[in-house]
């Protein structure tokens, strides 16, 4: 697969952005940049950066460009767009989000451990019912600063 790739310093650390022809395939945090590589992705990569440096700086806004979907099952991607219609600043329980797509609850969970897109598919808006934050893959820290970032005050 020929893929486009930039980083992006952002307060919670370096981001890689990494698209093919069809859309973002990965938003990640990385260790140490590496040159860019324009390719045929390169307009969904400059997509999401322009995205996230208007959040960074405070913007409510959400990710409308393309996601490269071709390693999702049906059901992951369902939940994913699902997940992307979250406004900035609100969360929902993975119970609210089961019920509104028929999942339970832990295999919203498990969608979320699997969103490779970290910031365009707000993961982090998914909490438990009862208002503690909930994993986010090994980054809690990174989850709980991104609700307080968007004024949300979780238990």
């Amino acid at each position: 697969m020929n893929l486009a790739w930039a980083f992006l310093e952002t307060p919670i650390g370096l981001l890689r952005v990494e698209a093919s022809a069809a859309g973002l395939t990965r938003v990640h945090l990385a260790g140490a940049p590496q040159n860019e590589a324009e390719g045929p992705g390169w307009a969904h990569v400059t997509r999401f950066l322009d995205f996230a440096e208007r959040y960074f700086a405070g913007e409510p806004v959400g990710y409308a460009g393309a996601l490269d979907l071709s390693g999702a099952t049906p059901q992951q991607a369902a939940l994913w767009r699902y997940v992307q219609s979250i406004p900035y600043g609100r969360t929902q329980s993975y119970a609210q989000v089961g019920r509104a797509l028929g999942l339970h609850p832990r295999a919203v969970g498990a969608g979320m451990r699997a969103v490779p897109w970290l910031l365009a598919v707000p993961a982090h808006r998914v909490i438990h019912a009862d208002g503690r934050v909930g994993g986010f893959a090994g980054m809690e820290g990174v989850k709980a600063w991104l609700l307080a970032f968007e004024g949300v005050n979780p238990a």
